[in-house]
C-alpha cells in the first residue's frame, strides 16, 4: 500500500499532491491524472507500476516462481497490446484496467486465468472489444478457479450449451425423489472430476454467467449416456439398491447455457 497523505483543497477537486512518495510512483500517479490522458501504452505502463512495482522490485523477489509468472504475464500483456492495430487502439478504462491488474496479482500463476486477464486488459484498449467489457469482469476472474476457466472454454467451443444431469433417488411407491448429486457435467477436454465440475458450474451460475435448468434438456439422448457410466452414478446406484429396494437411482436430464452476460464475458475474456 502506498505511504503518504492526500490533501484536498476547496479550490480544486481534480488535483492532489502526494507527500513522501517515491518519484517513480508520484510520476505514475501524475501520468494517470494528467489531462489529456497519456497514450494507451503509457497509461498501461503507469498502472502496471502502481499495482506491481512493490512486488517485482522488493517484497516478493524471493518467490522466484511467482516472479517468473509475473514477468511472463507482463510479456504476454505487452505482446497482446502490441498486436492491436493502430486504428483500433483506444485509451484503456482506468476503472477496469486498474482493477484487473490489482486482481490479477492473485491469479498470475494460473495460465488459464492469466490468459483471461491478458485478453480482458488488452480488450479495454481495442475499440472492437471495449463495448463488450463490463466493470464486474475483473472481480469475476479473481473469484474463478482454473476449472471454471476450462469449463467456459468448453462452453465456447460447444456453442454455449452443454448437457448436465442430476442423480436422484426415486421412491417407487409415489414417484417422489431426493436429489443426491446435481450440476453433473462431463468435461471431455480437460478431464475435470465430476465433483469439481459440479462445484464450478454452481459458482459460474452464482456469478450470472451460466443458467442451469432441469426443466429442459437436449433432444439427443446419446449426450446423456456417459453420465450413467460415471463412477459416482454407478456407486450411488449400487448403494441405494443395497439399502432400500423400494427406491432406485434415476438420472434427470438438463442443460447448462450461457447467459447474455456470460456470452459477453466469454467474448471479452476467453480465448
Amino acid at each position: 500500500m502506498m505511504k503518504g497523505m492526500i490533501y484536498m483543497s476547496d479550490e480544486t477537486t481534480n488535483k492532489f499532491s502526494l507527500v513522501d512518495m517515491p518519484d517513480s510512483i508520484d510520476n505514475a500517479v501524475k501520468n494517470l491524472t494528467d489531462v489529456p490522458t497519456k497514450n494507451a501504452g503509457q497509461t498501461f505502463g503507469d498502472l502496471w507500476y502502481l499495482v506491481f512495482g512493490g512486488i517485482t522490485h522488493a517484497a516478493d523477489k524471493r518467490r522466484m516462481k511467482y516472479a517468473a509468472d509475473l514477468e511472463k504475464f507482463h510479456q504476454e500483456l505487452t505482446e497482446s497490446i502490441d498486436k492491436i492495430p493502430d486504428d483500433k487502439k483506444v485509451d484503456p478504462s482506468i476503472q477496469i484496467t486498474a482493477q484487473a491488474l490489482e486482481n490479477s496479482k492473485y491469479c498470475v500463476s494460473s495460465e488459464s486465468l492469466r490468459n483471461m486477464f491478458t485478453k480482458l486488459i488488452s480488450g479495454t484498449m481495442n475499440k472492437d472489444y471495449e463495448p463488450l467489457i463490463h466493470p464486474s469482469f475483473p472481480e469475476m476472474i479473481k473469484q474463478m478457479s482454473t476449472n471454471d476457466a476450462h469449463i467456459l472454454m468448453e462452453l465456447k467451443r460447444k456453442s454455449y450449451i452443454v448437457p448436465v444431469a442430476e442423480f436422484r433417488e426415486v421412491f417407487k411407491e409415489n414417484g417422489n425423489g431426493i436429489t443426491h448429486f446435481t450440476n453433473a457435467y462431463i468435461s471431455d477436454t480437460f478431464k475435470i472430476p465430476l465433483e469439481e465440475c459440479s462445484c464450478s458450474l454452481s459458482s459460474l451460475e452464482r456469478m450470472g454467467l451460466v443458467s442451469i435448468s432441469f426443466e429442459r434438456h437436449l433432444i439427443e439422448d446419446s449426450l446423456y449416456k456417459p453420465f450413467y457410466k460415471t463412477s459416482i452414478y454407478q456407486n450411488m446406484s449400487e448403494e441405494i439398491s443395497s439399502i432400500n429396494r423400494n427406491s432406485e437411482l434415476s438420472l434427470k436430464k438438463g442443460i447448462c447455457s450461457t447467459t447474455p452476460l456470460g456470452k459477453r464475458f466469454i467474448a471479452a475474456c476467453v480465448s
